[in-house]
């Protein structure tokens, strides 16, 4: 009976461990299914960090399009670089009423251009991070 609990108690840590870790995602931006937002970031070295939502991609400082879309059972990111280097990001792919969150492929976009990546993962919100500039 102890090892039961002893294995339950582990199990429930480690998942209450990886929810507190992409709830605290720092630098993230969060794109619901059907949701087209504009993010403006501050370079810190090849980094980009402090995500700021903006109205549009039409304001001084560039702005990177972020487009989430379904058609049936099929669901579409497209992210847009403004950037004159190489853009890259990871992304988690979370589920509404579900703890289980979805680690996808990691992902770069070449300099003004846009990225198309699409899945089946049944997924609400897509949380993207660690945005940075290579090359």
């Amino acid at each position: 009976m102890n090892r039961r609990w002893m294995c339950f108690a582990l199990i429930t840590l480690a998942a209450l461990g990886r929810e507190a870790a992409c709830a605290d995602l720092p630098d993230s931006v969060t794109v619901k299914v059907g949701q087209e937002i504009y993010v403006s970031f501050v370079a810190n070295g090849d980094s980009l960090v402090s995500p700021k939502t903006v109205p549009d991609a039409n304001g001084p400082d560039p702005a990177v399009t972020i487009q989430v879309t379904q058609s049936g059972p099929s669901r579409t990111l497209m992210v847009t670089n403004p950037y004159a280097r190489q853009l890259g990001y990871r992304v988690i792919a979370k589920k509404r009423g579900s703890r289980k969150e979805t680690e996808l492929t990691v992902s770069s976009v070449h300099s003004g251009q846009q990225s198309v990546m699409s899945t089946n993962e049944p997924f609400d919100e897509l949380v993207l991070y660690q945005f940075h500039l290579q090359g």
